[in-house]
């Protein structure tokens, strides 16, 4: 039984991939569990790329075929929990942009084995990072996490949870994937109404700086990224006959109006693991 596992479901994000994978194995999660969603670009090799101790952690899987009203990322999430239901206790499912951050670079497992045994949700609440103006091409070989330091702020901040397996009561969509009896947030109380606790993808009045935890959302990268990002939803919403609320000459603008550099604690450590990467 692994104590910790993250499951990551990803479309052409060789860019990135490598980054994303070198630091969730930093902060140690024993399995590190990636879905391929349909890439067409280098990802699969990038990923063969990583040094042998980060491998032996990493499983891969084909995401195939899926229901294109219900987003890529469903069947995904869906095939993670059947098939490590029964092998890891807390399984947090997370964008390959986004990264958990401890203040203290404690590791994952030393802050789940104190979590009481009938709590099934641990609350992350959600920093938006923004594309800088940057533009990623112009500066090669660079990490997100050291180089885009620039944030939303915003009064409410959305969460996500790393979620403990044996307390899951349903599962809905991707907006609401786990329902569990209770939840609290790293070395706070925390109450919720109700007898279930739904909160991936939840949105709760936290601040963020109160908390020695949180999860670190790069949504929309680069401006190189942000314009492939844009155009692929609003037109994957197209399909759905939704509309977009979503301004792109305010988004391209929007580069990020608070400084925020505390995944630096992470950078120096992470650029070492990268070195050793296969060229």
């Amino acid at each position: 039984m692994y104590k910790s596992a993250i499951g990551i479901i990803t479309r052409n994000s060789s860019k990135y991939i490598q980054e994303c994978i070198a630091f969730n194995y930093l902060i140690g999660f024993d399995k590190i569990i990636i879905g391929l969603d349909n890439c067409d670009d280098d990802t699969y090799c990038k990923i063969q790329k990583l040094p042998k101790a980060i491998l032996t952690k990493v499983d891969i899987f084909d995401n195939g075929e899926h229901r294109p009203d219900l987003g890529f990322q469903h069947k995904g999430y869906q095939t993670i929990y059947d098939r490590y239901k029964d092998k890891v206790e807390w399984l947090a499912m997370f964008d390959d942009d986004e990264y958990f951050y401890d203040s203290k670079r404690r590791k994952i497992n030393d802050l789940l084995i104190d979590v009481a045994s009938d709590v099934g949700q641990i609350v992350l609440p959600w920093l938006k990072f923004n594309h800088n103006k940057q533009v990623l091409s112009a500066l090669p070989n660079v990490t997100r996490l050291a180089h885009f330091t620039m944030r939303e702020h915003h009064p409410q901040i959305e969460c996500k949870t790393i979620i403990r397996l044996n307390n899951v009561v349903t599962q809905g969509n991707p907006g609401d994937w786990y329902y569990c009896h209770s939840a609290e947030v790293f070395g706070k109380t925390m109450t919720f109404d109700g007898k279930e606790c739904n909160l991936f993808n939840a949105k709760c009045q936290m601040i963020p700086e109160h908390y020695d935890t949180c999860l670190v959302h790069y949504i929309t990268g680069s401006m190189e990224d942000f314009i492939i990002k844009y155009k692929n939803w609003v037109r994957e919403n197209a399909l759905l006959n939704k509309t977009t609320s979503w301004s792109f000459d305010s988004l391209m603008q929007n580069g990020g109006d608070v400084v925020d550099t505390r995944m630096s604690i992470y950078a120096d450590e992470l650029k070492e693991l990268l070195k050793l990467c296969k060229t």
